[in-house]
């Protein structure tokens, strides 16, 4: 008998804990989406979001995140100390694009006064980021993460690249590594028909990552059946 534990793949795909990333401009729906999770606990860092998660899921339970250190604290305990969030399937955080500027934020209240952002600075704020995004993909619980949408433009060819929103060049590349997939939301307008769109497979100027059987694009996409189809 090995003295590793050895589990069957397909027999485990039911228990297997699922991390998304979804990225999107602002006021394309991420928020009220994120909350369509199975019993979610959503780690609100921005909270103009909170009139989303509202109406999506009047059920969904809310802690502000006020500081890097608090949300450091809080997903320690989720950790550390289930039977305490064992009401909850999912863990939403909102966002991290926001979680990003809160490191930030800690290492420059640290420094000295009139010191300004330096290069050790932004090797620190990477290494922080990448810890952070460690602990929530080791969290034993379904975890969606939003944050916001950059773009930029080559100037030789004019095609037009978009990514999650992140300082330093390559954290969204890294990041997504992390997630088992990565969605682009958009919305479409057609009249009075607004149609929200979820892209994980598409052109390779945007970044997007599938996690099969979910491919292409998921018109009016709902968090839990996601959840359901990976799973099952």
């Amino acid at each position: 008998m090995s003295k590793f534990n050895i589990i069957n793949a397909g027999q485990a795909r039911s228990s297997t804990t699922i991390k998304g990333l979804i990225y999107g401009d602002s006021g394309s729906g991420k928020s009220f989406l994120a909350a369509t999770a199975p019993r979610p606990l959503v780690l609100l860092t921005e909270k103009n979001g909170q009139a989303s998660i509202s109406h999506s899921n009047p059920e969904a339970d809310i802690i502000h995140i006020e500081n890097a250190n608090m949300l450091a604290a809080v997903l320690r305990e989720i950790d550390e100390s289930p039977e305490d969030f064992a009401q909850y399937d999912t863990i939403v955080i909102d966002s991290l694009t926001e979680a990003q500027r809160l490191l930030k934020d800690r290492i420059m209240a640290r420094k000295k006064d009139g010191q300004g952002f330096q290069i050790q600075d932004w090797g620190k704020m990477a290494e922080n980021m990448r810890a952070l995004i460690r602990r929530i993909r080791n969290l034993k619980k379904n975890v969606i993460c939003i944050c916001l949408i950059e773009s930029e433009t080559e100037e030789s060819t004019g095609i037009r690249h978009s990514r999650p929103a992140f300082e330093g060049r390559k954290t969204g590349s890294e990041i997504a590594q992390y997630f088992n997939f990565v969605g682009c939301l958009y919305t479409v307008v057609e009249g009075t028909t607004v149609t929200r769109s979820l892209m994980l497979e598409g052109p390779s100027r945007i970044m997007c990552k599938p996690c099969y059987p979910l491919q292409g694009v998921i018109t009016d996409p709902n968090i839990s059946a996601i959840f359901q189809e990976i799973q099952q």
